[in-house]
């Protein structure tokens, strides 16, 4: 499965962010933070030349296997990112970490997808061991070099993580344009009882307020490949997940929506969002 290296847990620090972005206030770790990666972040990564051989899970939770020989470039505003091409190149969670209670969580990063070749072509997917699949994947839809998308969800016919979506949920509101990174995230909020998913800023698919049955909480990280184990030809600058709601309470969006200006605003991805977010011009 290739190399393997454990998650060191450690205090989070604010550190500048130079070339191409500003120093956002607010940092993921504010939050109930269950899961980080951050290509750009040089303690974290490991590399034999451009090969990485190490990841550390900057949440201290996670621990890696790294599948094939995923490279560390410099390509994103003169910051790095992992590279992957899409032929058993993956990281995944080493085992299956209790990272969602209570059904409530989020999940977004920035991401570029070079060539799509299954349907099945994921940018990221949770895995459970539990007996009840309630995990999801972020799909392609698509075989042809094109992303419509879709939230993919667990098989059951019954006890459904949402009645309304069922097994899929198509974005039929945006889609992925090729060799374009953007900012995509997901969030499962049970007690808002509404499952979303935002690109750039703004939604892919309109919220569904139907979410019956929890996410298992015992959920694996498959990061550019998907629960059948398909791989993505793409590339990734920051991942992190939140055990926890999308904003205050309710259907409030305020947690989610300082993730997307975070992340537009360190790795100089503003103009991606639209000129309503409340933090287009100033980071959180």
């Amino acid at each position: 499965m290739g190399s393997s290296f454990s998650s060191i847990g450690h205090s989070m620090t604010r550190r500048a962010i130079t070339s191409g972005g500003t120093t956002p206030a607010w940092v993921p770790s504010d939050l109930n933070v269950a899961l980080w990666i951050d290509a750009n972040d040089s303690s974290s990564i490991s590399t034999s030349g451009a090969t990485v051989i190490g990841v550390t899970d900057k949440a201290g939770v996670h621990s890696f296997n790294i599948g094939g020989t995923p490279n560390l470039i410099n390509d994103l505003n003169n910051k790095n990112v992992l590279d992957f091409n899409g032929s058993n190149e993956y990281i995944q969670s080493s085992t299956y970490y209790n990272t969602i209670t209570g059904g409530n969580h989020f999940a977004i990063g920035i991401f570029k997808w070079d060539n799509v070749n299954s349907t099945s072509d994921s940018l990221w997917s949770i895995e459970t061991n539990a007996n009840q699949k309630r995990d999801y994947s972020m799909s392609s839809g698509a075989n042809n070099d094109t992303w419509p998308g879709e939230l993919d969800l667990d098989g059951l016919s019954s006890n459904r993580i949402s009645s309304t979506i069922g097994n899929l949920q198509q974005w039929n509101l945006i889609s992925l344009s090729r060799y374009t990174y953007q900012i995509v995230g997901v969030y499962f909020n049970k007690t808002g009882n509404q499952i979303g998913l935002r690109v750039d800023g703004s939604n892919a698919f309109t919220p569904v307020n139907d979410y019956d049955n929890n996410l298992s909480q015992n959920q694996q990280l498959r990061l550019m490949r998907n629960r059948a184990s398909q791989e993505l030809d793409g590339r990734v600058a920051e991942i992190f997940f939140i055990n926890g709601m999308p904003g205050t309470s309710g259907t409030d969006m305020t947690h989610f929506e300082k993730a997307e200006g975070y992340l537009a605003h360190k790795w100089g991805l503003t103009g991606r969002l639209p000129n309503s977010h409340p933090y287009k011009s100033n980071a959180p």
